[in-house]
């Protein structure tokens, strides 16, 4: 691959060398905002999200200095309080990014008690999507997001 990378693989590995990894916060952009960078070549990513149950926030790619790529995402807790193991458990399913569906996690996870789904439409260029966690059966977690290329 020398010093080059392609988008899709770029972003599951950004992906997974962030928020779904142990890897340590960037200095926040926002007032109490929650932010990730991953750099690779001429590829930079940024993901910053603001709120803890109720959540919103964005990922970025620049290319070559230049806005490349987009995700806007929006979630929620569905319950009180998220069940012991919940935020692992996600963090587990987002390390299971593919470069079939380099939005989220995989189409469908399972472990233990918790059950992960994500279904999208379209690819890289322009996609939607939802994601969703139930445990024991009961869903307590959803997301939706969208994005595609910038110029």
């Amino acid at each position: 691959m020398g010093n080059m990378i392609d988008l899709t693989d770029f972003l599951v590995e950004a992906k997974k060398n962030t928020y779904a990894s142990s890897t340590k916060k960037e200095k926040p952009t926002r007032p109490n905002s929650k932010d990730y960078a991953y750099k690779k070549y001429n590829y930079y990513y940024h993901d910053s999200y603001l709120g803890n149950n109720k959540f919103i926030g964005e990922e970025l790619v620049w290319k070559d200095e230049k806005i490349y790529w987009g995700m806007n995402y929006k979630g929620e807790l569905l319950v009180d309080e998220a069940p012991n193991g919940f935020s692992n458990f996600l963090k587990k399913s987002l390390q299971n990014v593919s470069e079939k569906s380099p939005f989220r996690g995989p189409k469908y996870f399972e472990d233990g008690a918790f059950t992960y789904k994500c279904t999208w439409e379209g690819c890289t260029d322009s996609f939607n999507g939802i994601e969703s966690i139930s445990h024991c059966g009961e869903e307590i977690y959803r997301l939706y997001f969208h994005g595609g290329r910038l110029k």
